[in-house]
């Protein structure tokens, strides 16, 4: 968990002080696919349905997210919520993804 958090914050870091100074990141793309949403959906994609880990990284990066957003504080924490929400209860119930773990 202590990882996650670790992780998510560094991931954070580098899309509010790196990221803006390349015009490569300066797309509307990358406010919906940015460095905090594509790793939570993503770890949640691959991970067990009965873990909660997935939740934790959607909630912790929508906070991060949501401080420095535009929109009304807790759109990003809903957004990645529902993105696990629809991940495991959709996706992982009728699609078999392969893991190695």
């Amino acid at each position: 968990m202590i990882l996650i958090a670790a992780a998510a914050i560094a991931l954070f870091l580098l899309q509010t002080s790196f990221a803006p100074h390349f015009a490569f990141f300066a797309g509307k793309w990358f406010e919906w696919a940015n460095f905090i949403t594509l790793p939570a959906v993503l770890f949640a994609l691959f991970e067990r349905r009965r873990h909660n880990f997935g939740w934790v990284a959607a909630v912790l990066g929508g906070f991060l997210l949501d401080i420095y957003s535009a929109r009304f504080f807790g759109f990003w924490i809903m957004f990645l919520s529902f993105a696990v929400l629809a991940i495991k209860f959709g996706i992982k119930k009728y699609v078999r993804i392969p893991s190695l773990w």
